[in-house]
């Protein structure tokens, strides 16, 4: 808290400089001049903006929305060496934290006591088990956090909030680069992005990234392989008209599905590069493949269609060991089964929209109308414990793989197992369809310094599940409204307050055979928006209070069920300055404050507990300064820490356990010209023992230990 006072403090008196910088310049010139002038300005990184990409249908800016929106620009990625969006993206946006539980298979983000739903390019692409796989950082264009419901978006998603991946697309002009990394643990990548024309005329554009990366891991036997290929065409019929078609293909091969580890000795007490693995284990191999395709028209000036299709389909497949509680004869002996997945995730999402202004008298509308349909499924033969036997009196038991904490000894050999029928002998069948169609207007009064937001939406839902021979259906009908409210007290200072709802649509099935209704929640809000130095930097101040009803929970008895655990509440602060604070100085610091707890439970003994990974302060700073010329051209250093205090578990529970806080600096060193740029990070400068994810079950200890110190570097070449 120290550090962000110093930096609005060092803002404030910028503020007051009259000293003129490139970006005064920048306002006077033509477009063509502005955009080489963004991209080789000296002193002007865009790590701060006031715009929404297109695909969250939003015409109003940021700083006039009645919302909290959080963009992450690609200079903010290529700073911080991030990779793809598991890799240090959370550090960004005010409270958001990762569960590392499936490194490889999703983001898996929380803030705001809930896990927020994703989104790409605009589209619900959530498969029902798993993921969406994160998106490698070679298609991302940028990363928009939306704080709370989304109603101008799907509204199918938990009240903390959703996050938009906006991928790579054509720009019309020509231009190509590639990009290296090398890094600890054998870390190799190369990526390439190919930008430009197909015809003399400029109607055809094309879009082309690729992406190779080999990596091992602190952890031992660990290992990743990734291949991305990533073609985009555009048409463009006319000036006001275009057609677009996206395709995604990535192919992965890890060891681990995530290096979660127990012990019944305590949280961190084993060695960093502990696993649970054998090194012939069968490794995970994972197919992902996304298809876009976009049409867009301009009637006129003031109204737009925009209409958007798109599929997904995921098939992953796999081996792990598991643990699944204390072995009474020994505690230190750990008691490992292998287990089996394989799934195949399909989703398919159809959209079409309309934006448009128009007046009535003296008040303005910005109209947003719409539909949405989505159609999701999964079949999997998931959690199968294939290496059994049957005991003396007939009856089947898990063959145990002993490995003894106090001295490991690797080498167990793990038979392969495949699923003798596929999917065809699958022991989950399950899917969620829904349609909604909505409506939003936003009237601007007394000259558009005051904005009201009036919005409601309509979903149908219908869910079917199939999980190991007990079937259920259920369906249901919401209405969900929206008010905002937006007032400008100066051109760059607004404020706001929100009431927003929200429903999530839940596959699962309970064992003693009933279905899942769609969790609900209800966000209130209210913040403060303010630009500094003509747009600059920007900050946030937003306090909120959210309820969820209908939560489900992990039957602790078999996991292949739910249980519909009760209602819970969060409320919290959040503060947010993301941009060039000084001349060269850009910066980005956040802060959140989070209490979330139990508010109705089965379990009596878990009222008033936390909920599900709790953390009740997260603060983050990230510094990039760029030397000035006159010292050394292009030369810049880099600073940045994560923290997080007074942590809870993944799992509800009625007594609260010590849980180590977390804190990693990091550091680096860059280089850039016009063509080039050169950046060295190192993470965890301090060398300290990091968990993840921690929870306490059945006598044992879990969570996901993070890597030591370690350093990539990236080589970029653009032309």
């Amino acid at each position: 808290m120290l550090l962000l006072l110093l930096v609005l403090g060092a803002a404030q008196v910028a503020q007051a400089q009259t000293t003129r910088t490139p970006a005064d310049t920048v306002r006077k010139v033509s477009t063509k001049e502005l955009s080489e002038v963004t991209v080789q300005g000296r002193y002007y990184k865009q790590y701060s903006t006031n715009s929404v990409s297109s695909v969250l249908r939003l015409q109003t800016p940021l700083i006039n929305l009645s919302q909290n929106i959080q963009v992450i620009t690609p200079e903010v990625i290529a700073d911080q060496a991030s990779f793809n969006t598991t890799d240090g993206v959370s550090r960004n946006v005010s409270g958001v934290i990762r569960q590392e539980v499936s490194n490889n298979l999703g983001p898996n983000l929380f803030m705001r006591g809930g896990q927020i739903s994703t989104l790409r390019n605009g589209v619900d692409v959530t498969p029902l088990y798993r993921g969406p796989t994160p998106e490698d950082a070679a298609i991302i264009e940028r990363v928009e956090f939306v704080k709370g419901p989304s109603l101008f978006m799907n509204n199918v998603g938990d009240p903390a909030g959703t996050f938009n991946v906006a991928t790579k697309q054509p720009t019309g002009a020509t231009r190509y680069a590639v990009n290296a990394m090398l890094g600890s643990y054998n870390f190799y990548r190369l990526a390439a992005d190919f930008d430009g024309k197909l015809d003399k005329a400029g109607k055809l554009l094309y879009r082309l990234n690729t992406m190779g990366m080999s990596t091992k891991s602190f952890v031992k036997y660990d290992y990743n392989r990734r291949l991305l290929v990533a073609p985009v065409l555009k048409y463009r019929f006319n000036d006001r008209t275009a057609l677009s078609a996206e395709y995604m293909y990535q192919r992965f091969q890890y060891a681990m599905q995530s290096p979660i580890v127990m012990t019944p000795n305590g949280f961190a007490s084993l060695p960093t590069d502990f696993t649970l693995t054998e090194e012939n284990l069968r490794p995970y191999h994972v197919t992902d493949q996304s298809a876009f395709l976009t049409f867009t028209h301009q009637f006129n000036t003031s109204w737009r269609l925009t209409a958007r299709g798109s599929a997904l389909r995921h098939d992953s497949e796999g081996t792990y060991l598991w643990v699944t509680g204390v072995n009474a004869a020994d505690p230190n002996v750990l008691l490992r089964n292998p287990k089996y997945d394989l799934t195949r995730s399909l989703v398919f999402s159809e959209q079409a929209f309309v934006n448009g202004t128009f007046t009535t008298g003296p008040v303005t509308h910005q109209l947003l109308t719409g539909v949405d349909v989505n159609q999701k499924s999964l079949l999997a033969a998931n959690y199968v414990e294939y290496d059994t036997y049957l005991n003396a009196a007939g009856q089947t038991r898990l063959t145990f793989y002993p490995l003894d904490l106090r001295n490991p000894q690797y080498g167990a050999e793990i038979r392969d197992y495949t699923s003798p029928g596929g999917l065809d002998t699958h022991n989950t069948d399950q899917s969620i369809r829904y349609f909604s169609g909505y409506a939003l207007d936003e009237l601007g009064l007394f000259s558009n310094k005051l904005r009201v937001t009036l919005g409601a939406r309509y979903t149908s839902v219908r869910v079917k599940n199939e999980v190991s021979g007990l079937s259920t259906s259920a369906s249901d009908n919401v209405v969900t409204p929206r008010v905002g409210l937006s007032y400008s007290l100066l051109p760059s200072l607004s404020v706001y307050g929100l009431y927003d709802r929200t429903l999530v649509p839940q596959a699962g099935v309970t064992s003693a055979g009933a279905s899942i209704d769609p969790l609900k929640g209800i966000n209130r809000e209210v913040g403060v928006k303010k630009n500094w130095l003509d747009g600059r930097w920007t900050s946030a101040v937003a306090v909120y209070y959210i309820t969820r009803s209908n939560i489900i929970a992990p039957d602790p008895t078999d996991s292949r069920y739910r249980l519909v655990a009760g209602e819970n509440h969060a409320q919290g602060v959040d503060v947010d300055i993301v941009g060039q604070v000084l001349k060269g100085l850009n910066v980005v610091v956040n802060y959140a404050y989070n209490d979330s707890k139990v508010d109705k439970d089965l379990n009596p003994l878990l009222v008033g507990a936390r909920t599900p990974m709790f953390v009740k302060h997260v603060q983050n700073t990230w510094l990039n300064y760029e030397l000035p010329p006159r010292l050394v051209r292009g030369l810049t250093l880099s600073l940045g820490y994560q923290w997080q205090a007074d942590r809870g578990e993944r799992f509800v529970t009625a007594t609260a356990r010590a849980i180590p806080n977390y804190f990693r600096l990091d550091g680096g060193v860059g280089w850039h010209s016009e063509h080039v740029r050169v950046n060295l990070l190192i993470n965890n400068l301090l060398d300290e023992k990091l968990i993840a994810t921690p929870w306490f079950r059945s006598g044992l200890y879990y969570w996901v230990p993070q890597a030591g110190i370690n350093g990539r570097l990236s080589l970029g070449y653009a032309f």
